[in-house]
């Protein structure tokens, strides 16, 4: 495959994988990026995919309070 071909495969396997909109939270944290409860406690930085690349949104607290941040404000489906 040619470089160029390797850029454009390269850029559709991030637009399938990541999605304009998707957010995430990682540690701010010296050392390794590691799971999510591994330090529930430690501050995390909330980033939001915009097509291109990864935006700050938010610096936060703790996992908690990242996981409300990323929570949608659109409600879920109708209860059964």
């Amino acid at each position: 495959m040619s470089r160029t071909g390797d850029e454009q495969f390269g850029r559709r396997l991030l637009e399938r994988t990541y999605q304009p909109g998707r957010m995430r939270a990682i540690t701010l944290v010296p050392g390794p990026p590691r799971a999510a409860h591994r330090d529930p406690h430690a501050p995390r930085a909330v980033l939001r995919w915009d097509g291109e690349r990864w935006k700050l949104v938010a610096v936060v607290a703790d996992l908690a309070a990242a996981q409300a941040r990323m929570r949608s404000d659109h409600p879920g489906p109708e209860p059964w």
